[in-house]
């Protein structure tokens, strides 16, 4: 996603709102809505021309850690915040600021924070990997420490990822000295708790080819690698086609899963490890080779106590195809469906929410002020109904259901529709803006452990002054989510506790 610039926004949804007014609308402080969640607002924080993408680098007794970008890919000049639990004090700091830091990630452990960055060392002809000490003040301690450098003279392009997963204590690395589009090779090393390396090493993949990493998970001896192959239009439809690559640390050896057969093809899906049950899963949606509707649903598993794996393309049921596409003639599938999130069930099994997505553009001519035509472009974005599929460790299907929704926009990249996920114990939480003839009430529908679906209506237009971005929200603990909410001065952090 694009991010927008914060004064564009501004200008496009409150260009008619005196803040004056508004400052009499929004409430600051706590809550307690009508269906007995609480409500905690923060005080609006002036973004000084940095957008509202946020992401949530964790939560402790401290309080919540935040980052605010431009953009997803942003690495300099990183907004970095910390607020209070009760939400009512904020430090704020901002960090690779100078020329030669590029951002990488940020974690939180029990001491602080640790900011991981890359730099270029133009002396030895090389990149560093390097790492940051920062208490819970945002105040820099100590001595910056070199964890590891590979050749190389730019670390904008070296594809440097820093991964951090919940659950697993041990961080990975993966980098690349191959500057070409396809990389042959790439570079890894592997992080301890205490940031020592574990081990390292290099994921050959051959030259002239043709793949791309799209996400990672990982345990302490391997990794799986979802990889993206393109240029295969003659044979898929869609023109890609998806591999699992899978990785020991111990000898750097690779082994090559296809998630595609004769018949079907997955056209996406997430990668990720359910620890608790020992399996590395991907599951995702599937079409035909020659066809772009979704037909059914793919899981793959490896189990990491028996070192087995698994894969099943599984059909829709008719009545899934008629919920989501309605009672048409000759419905071929489902169109325009993406994954949005997996999570895992206690016994082994998951959940797969899905959304309608579809992004459309017209061509269109306007009048200026002297009646000249002039040619615009309208952008419109329709985020629709959910599919939630509750899948058994037996890849069956126990249950479904589509939450509906209704979220159309216009030259906005789609910011206030879409939705987030919270998983608490006894529920799904899904949560959005309800567009349906623009009322912007913040809506949840939750979803208990046998597919029933309640809906209910969160927050009000009128109890706040601005626009909600459910879909930049997280979970910050088993009962708790943030949501950022543009405002005329400045973004609020929204904390809704169940």
């Amino acid at each position: 996603m694009i991010g927008i610039c914060f004064e564009c926004l501004t200008k496009m949804f409150f260009k008619f709102m005196k803040t004056s007014i508004a400052f009499i609308c929004v409430i600051f402080g706590t809550i307690v809505s009508s269906y007995g969640q609480k409500l905690q607002w923060s005080m609006p924080q002036k973004v000084n021309g940095r957008a509202f993408i946020t992401e949530c680098i964790g939560a402790n007794s401290e309080g919540l850690f935040l980052i605010k970008k431009n953009t997803r890919n942003q690495d300099r000049d990183i907004m970095v915040e910390h607020y209070s639990d009760d939400l009512h004090k904020v430090i704020n700091k901002v960090f690779a600021n100078h020329r030669n830091e590029f951002f990488l990630n940020m974690v939180l452990d029990s001491a602080g924070l640790r900011m991981f960055y890359a730099q270029e060392n133009s002396n030895n002809k090389q990149v560093d990997i390097r790492l940051r000490n920062i208490n819970f003040n945002l105040t820099e301690y100590g001595t910056d420490t070199t964890l590891f450098s590979f050749p190389g003279a730019n670390p904008e392009q070296a594809l440097i990822f820093v991964y951090k997963l919940k659950l697993n204590p041990n961080i990975l690395i993966t980098y690349t000295s191959d500057l070409s589009e396809n990389p042959a090779s790439y570079g890894y090393v592997l992080l301890d708790q205490n940031y020592a390396r574990l081990n390292s090493g290099a994921m050959n993949l051959g030259a002239q080819n043709h793949l791309n990493i799209e996400q990672v998970t990982f345990t302490h001896d391997q990794a799986c690698f979802l990889m993206r192959e393109d240029g295969v239009s003659k044979i898929v439809k869609q023109g890609y086609r998806f591999y699992v690559y899978q990785l020991r640390f111990v000898d750097s050896s690779l082994v090559k899963i296809p998630l595609y057969d004769e018949k079907y093809t997955v056209t996406e899906g997430l990668l990720k490890t359910d620890f608790k049950n020992n399996n590395i899963v991907f599951a995702g949606l599937f079409s035909n080779l020659d066809s772009s509707y979704v037909k059914g649903y793919c899981v793959w598993k490896y189990n990491l106590v028996s070192n087995s794996e698994s894969i099943q393309f599984t059909p829709f049921p008719p009545d899934i195809v008629t919920e989501m596409e309605g009672r048409r003639i000759k419905v071929q599938g489902i169109f325009n469906l993406r994954v949005g999130d997996l999570d895992f069930r206690a016994d082994g099994g998951i959940i797969l929410s899905s959304e309608d997505y579809q992004e459309t553009h017209e061509n269109v001519s306007d009048f200026n002020a002297y009646g000249v035509s002039q040619p615009n472009v309208r952008n419109y974005y329709y985020y629709e109904n959910l599919l939630v599929l509750s899948i058994n460790p037996a890849d069956g299907l126990d249950w479904h259901t589509v939450v509906r929704k209704d979220q159309v926009s216009v030259n906005d990249n789609g910011t206030f529709s879409s939705y987030m996920l919270a998983v608490l114990s006894d529920r799904l939480v899904y949560v959005y803006n309800d567009l349906t003839r623009k009322n912007w009430n913040l809506s949840v529908a939750e979803v208990n452990e046998k597919g029933n679906q309640e809906s209910k209506i969160l927050v009000r237009p009128q109890n706040y002054d601005g626009r909600l971005v459910p879909q930049y929200g997280y979970q910050i603990s088993y009962n708790q989510f943030m949501i950022p909410e543009l405002t005329p001065r400045g973004i609020v952090i929204l904390k809704v506790t169940y």
